[in-house]
């Protein structure tokens, strides 16, 4: 017999009923449930009434846009690159290359104005991408419409190992490309936008460009510069170009002499240490001048490379800085020696205590134990017995994050919790669908060691920041390198050291150096040309405030209306040209407990999300902390976010260091100084207030982001509350800041539904639910039936099949998964393979060519009956057979639909 669709649409009514969605219906009983413990609760929104003045439309160009409503602007033909400098423009380029965090900085060589600046990792998708810098430079001067000739100066640098004596060999560099090893793996090697032969190329030590990218922005006029990172310049390396005179390499050692050293004789050990030595910590200060700048160092601690850097990560995991030992301390726990910022939101978590309800032996409540033992102690600038010591003991044997943790698995031996590390406080009310995460035994040991290492960083650096300031005498401080990542430490160095002024910028880690070889390329150093005689009378002007930290790519309209019409059949896009009703309808999301991806403007540089391409929430409503973390994130629920505050309200809100006026409040724009919350404030901001009653703050005022500025005070409006929970907009594990559109869009969608609104320019834009009664066949239109939807796949689909032959019944267990590249969630990382559910998934997958009804392909699975037209046994079983296997095909068409494999 032919199967009969509508004999099944009860079926399907029944089906939609019980929830098919999965993901989405999940996220939002998940995000409903939680919202509901918070004490301000709100009431839930009706489907009826939800935004019913909005006007969705499937594409922009579905809107009418010469009707008589005045929003309806056409921006969809603008061109115009606001970024395009006039084609005689000379360019300075700095460059962080081959090395973690490669990126760009590029500016004007006449006014010094600085015009672009970007992390490859945007681009690339990877974090903390090296390697070379063709694409940088590419996208670089296209943004500018410039080409390589108007490239006048590029100054490098590599921490690794020195640059242009390595790069002068062209002809091994295109070995190494035919090899594929070292820098050859990639494409761009060998490309002129990479090796940029025909600028002036200078090469600057490591701890120099961090200074660089400090002080030369910083909002006064001399001051202290505290570069503290996990492992700089090799000693013998700048040793090598002082000596040999190249006056392509500029360096501190060309100051020797004339600053402090530790270890003293690092000259002499350097001869016959088996190793090198290389940059610890730094200390300079700085002058500015009518001429540019004088930058000098002042104290210098060289570590000692304690392994062969021929190893593992160059050794740096044993390594004696203090930053290679907070490091070792992320490796020890997290497995990923560059997640730090993980380590510092762990360690405030020492002292809180867990009700132990989960049957374990013990009536005992749960607390990590304090580790009294330091692993740092001692001073950084001394030597012999009040010198810096280090405890390694703490940091051996098995890392904690390879370890069995009992508390994992179940008595039977299953695993019943897959993240060791996922677990939050006692406020949670327990029921059937979200209990109590109590930390694991291992979790808890990671604490301690988190909370140990903390603290000894703190003291130890606090000590030796208040050393230097004693022996200058400066009352104005820089922070760089990526120690200056580390929040809480540096709110307690604008707190707790009497400094009138503290700068730290959005990007003290390794891609800030790209920043700090411009600057130097840009002004030079007054204090060495005077020691070389060298007068440079044709410098552009010094920066005189810090330079905005929204410097990347800019994206027309026309680019956003390409990213958004690829994604068409999955999205509603509504145009909204007017700020004010825009930031009202983010704002009623908020406040009815929605979660926000907002996009806009140029990208920041930097690790932090400022507002540019920022996830948004309400801080007053606690249960979106494990929501985010959990749903939309995917990471561990223990983790921390940060608010975006208005400025001028931040001292009410916060313990902020000065005198609290409105004039000393705008203390932390980039996201780098941890405050603490005001004890009566803690209950109205709980996703914002960390469990030790800080949060990592970024303070935003209307001159330096206007449009930001402007939406937080919409909300302030609206709830008294004057700031937003930001963290930065990624939903893909792994994966940096999204950068494009098209990236915006994907992570978006990636998302499942758990980010309601994505607001990108002026457009609204939310996930569109799959249409089952389209599919089905059952939509009408003026009366009229219209035809069954025919579902297509998003262009090719490339399949790879294996199974497992289980060996106790030799059973087969296949996995298949599939590729395809044009759909708008594809991942390349991988190859973009996405494993199906089943080979059911796979075959639907193949037959969705846009021709084929749900009918056709149900009528392909048909089971024919007897002939004699009597309904027998055989009948009803096979009835209940096409009705179980309908329900299995709309499940899995509507779950393709959802991670856009397919459309109708």
């Amino acid at each position: 017999m032919q199967f009969n669709l509508r004999s099944f649409i009860l079926v399907v009514v029944s089906f939609l009923s019980r929830g098919c969605y999965g993901y989405s219906f999940m996220s939002k009983a998940f995000r409903s449930f939680h919202s509901s413990i918070a004490a301000d609760v709100v009431k839930p929104r009706s489907p009826t009434s939800q935004r019913s003045e909005f006007r969705l439309f499937s594409t922009p160009f579905d809107a009418s846009l010469y009707d008589d409503n005045k929003e309806a602007v056409n921006p969809f033909t603008s061109t115009v690159n606001y970024l395009a400098a006039p084609p005689d423009t000379e360019l300075v380029i700095g460059l962080n290359k081959y090395s973690h965090d490669t990126s760009i900085c590029a500016a004007d060589a006449t006014s010094g104005k600085v015009l672009f600046a970007l992390s490859k990792e945007r681009l690339t998708r990877k974090k903390h991408d090296s390697g070379n810098v063709a694409l940088l430079v590419e996208t670089c001067l296209d943004q500018l419409e410039l080409d390589l000739d108007n490239v006048v100066k590029v100054v490098v640098n590599n921490h690794h190992h020195r640059v242009l004596p390595m790069e002068k060999d062209v002809e091994h560099l295109e070995w190494e490309t035919g090899m594929g090893i070292n820098g050859g793996v990639e494409t761009g090697y060998t490309d002129e936008e990479n090796l940029l032969f025909e600028a002036q190329q200078i090469e600057l030590s490591h701890h120099l460009a961090h200074a660089y990218s400090a002080a030369c922005q910083s909002p006064f006029e001399s001051g202290l510069v505290m570069v503290m990172d996990g492992m700089g310049e090799t000693y013998r390396t700048m040793k090598c170009g002082v000596e040999n005179q190249d006056e392509t390499y500029v360096c501190d050692l060309q100051f020797e002499g004339q600053y402090e050293c530790i270890p003293s004789d690092i000259e002499e050990r350097s001869k016959t240490s088996m190793y090198d030595w290389r940059e610890a910590e730094s200390a300079y200060e700085f002058t500015k001048t009518s001429n540019g700048i004088s930058v000098k160092p002042i104290f210098k601690r060289f570590t000692h490379e304690n392994t062969p850097p021929v190893l593992y990560n160059h050794g740096f995991e044993n390594m004696d800085s203090v930053g290679a030992l907070y490091s070792r301390a992320s490796s020890h726990i997290f497995g990923d020696w560059n997640a730090c910022g993980k380590v510092m939101g762990l360690a405030p978590w020492m002292g809180h205590k867990w009700d132990s309800d989960d049957g374990r032996d013990t009536d005992e409540q749960l607390s990590a134990e304090v580790l009294e033992k330091p692993i740092l102690k001692g001073k950084l600038y001394k030597e012999g017995a009040d010198a810096l010591q280090i405890d390694r003991s703490y940091l051996k044997r098995t890392p904690l994050f390879a370890r069995n943790d009992p508390d994992l698995f179940d008595d039977d031996g299953n695993m019943v919790r897959e993240r060791r590390y996922d677990f939050d406080d006692n406020d949670v009310v327990s029921d059937d669908k979200c209990t109590k995460k109590l930390p694991t035994t291992v979790a808890l040991e990671a604490i301690s060691l988190a909370h140990r290492m903390q603290i000894d960083l703190e003291s130890t650096i606090l000590d030796f920041v208040r050393y230097c300031k004693d022996k200058t005498g400066h009352v104005n401080l820089c922070v760089a390198g990526g120690i200056a990542l580390n929040s809480v430490l540096n709110g307690r160095l604008s707190r707790e050291l009497g400094f009138k002024t503290v700068f730290i910028p959005p990007y003290p880690g390794d891609d800030g150096i790209a920043i700090g070889c411009c600057a130097y390329g840009l002004f030079g150093n007054d204090a060495l040309d005077k020691k070389k005689n060298i007068m440079d009378s044709k410098r552009p002007t010094l920066w005189k405030q810090p330079i905005s930290p929204y410097l990347g790519p800019y994206y027309s309209y026309d680019e956003i209306l390409k990213a958004i019409e690829g994604a068409s059949p999955w999205i509603e896009v509504e145009l909204v040209a007017k700020d004010k009703r825009r930031f009202q309808i983010m704002a009623d999301e908020l406040e009815q407990g929605g979660v926000i991806a907002w996009f806009q403007g140029r990208s920041e540089i930097g690790p932090r999300a400022l507002g540019h391409r920022s996830i948004l929430a309400d801080p007053r409503k606690k249960g979106l902390v494990r929501f985010i973390n959990e749903i939309v994130k995917k990471r561990e629920s223990f983790r921390p976010f940060a608010p975006s505050c208005l400025a001028e309200e931040a001292s009410k809100w916060f313990h902020l260091a000065g005198d609290n006026t409105v004039e000393t409040s705008n203390v932390s724009p980039y996201m780098s100084i941890t405050a603490t919350v005001k004890e009566e404030k803690r209950e109205l901001i709980p996703a914002v207030t960390h469990v030790d009653g800080s949060s990592r703050l970024q303070t935003v005022t209307k001159e330096d982001e206007p449009m930001y500025h402007s939406f937080i005070s919409a909300f302030y409006e609206r709830t008294r509350i004057p700031m937003v929970l930001n963290t930065s907009f990624n939903t893909l594990p792994g994966e940096p800041i999204v950068e494009t559109p098209r990236d915006a869009i994907r992570s978006f969608l990636c998302s499942m539904g758990s980010i309601d609104l994505l607001v990108m320019g002026d457009y609204v834009i939310k996930r569109k639910e799959a249409n089952v009664r389209s599919l089905l066949g059952e939509t009408s239109k003026n009366g009229q039936l219209l035809p069954a939807s025919r579902p297509k796949r998003t262009g090719p689909a490339y399949y790879e099949s294996k199974f497992n032959i289980a060996n106790d019944d030799d059973s087969v267990n296949p996995v298949t998964r599939v590729s395809m590249p044009n759909r708008p969630m594809h991942d390349e990382r991988n190859g973009g393979w996405y494993e199906l559910l089943d080979e059911l998934e796979g075959e639907l997958l193949g037959v969705c060519n846009g021709k084929a009804t749900v009918n056709d392909i149900m009528n392909q699975y048909n089971v024919n009956t007897n002939e004699g037209g009597q309904e027998t046994e055989d009948d009803e079983k096979t009835f209940e057979y096409q009705e179980i296997l309908f329900g299995n095909i709309i499940r899995r068409l509507i779950r393709l639909y959802e991670h856009t494999m397919i459309s109708w």
